[in-house]
């Protein structure tokens, strides 16, 4: 019995925290960039591990958004709080604005593309909608075409690479996570 006091419990080392688990990365393209740009512009980084890509697949609600330079921003930000103030919200929430260079990117409604009140104010400030190109990249098994799954870590820094680019946005995770098993 006291042989037992000595003996450590066995620790999983193998099997990484479910929430370190990235299996695919959603990215957010200007509008405009074909697929076959988007596969030149991912051959140009070191992705780790082989992947799939779908090209064009948006399942979110950040289908459209306005670029505004710099100079214009709070004068636009402005009247755009003044149109939500009058409840109509053309914004989508997003955890953040974009900068990119001496731009502003801000996503919006797709109610906001069709009201003609929205569209004037874009046409003040010489702004225009745009469409998001989205995305979505599975990694791969290197022996087969079962999605995988990479390190948070490494996939900290393929999205701090990529939205280096002048092309891309934003860079989300889709992480894995174990099913349920209600067994044990």
């Amino acid at each position: 019995m006291i042989a037992g006091l000595f003996i450590e419990p066995p620790v999983d080392k193998e099997t990484p925290d479910s929430e370190s688990q990235v299996g695919g990365l959603f990215i957010q393209f200007k509008d405009g960039v074909s697929e076959s740009e988007v596969k030149s512009i991912l051959q140009n980084y070191n992705m780790t591990r082989n992947y799939r890509m779908e090209y064009n697949t948006n399942h979110t609600d950040e289908r459209y958004y306005i670029m505004v330079d710099k100079d214009n921003w709070s004068d636009i930000r402005d009247e755009l709080v003044e149109m939500k103030e009058e409840k109509k919200d053309w914004t989508i929430s997003s955890p953040h604005v974009i900068r990119k260079g001496d731009y502003y990117v801000l996503s919006v409604s797709e109610q906001a593309t069709r009201n003609r009140k929205f569209l004037a104010i874009l046409t003040k400030y010489n702004a225009e909608v745009k469409r998001f190109v989205w995305c979505n990249i599975r990694f791969l098994y290197s022996d087969g075409p079962l999605t995988y799954w990479i390190p948070r870590e490494d996939a900290i820094r393929i999205k701090n690479e990529l939205e280096q680019n002048e092309n891309i946005y934003t860079v989300q995770f889709d992480y894995l996570f174990p099913p349920d098993d209600n067994t044990t």
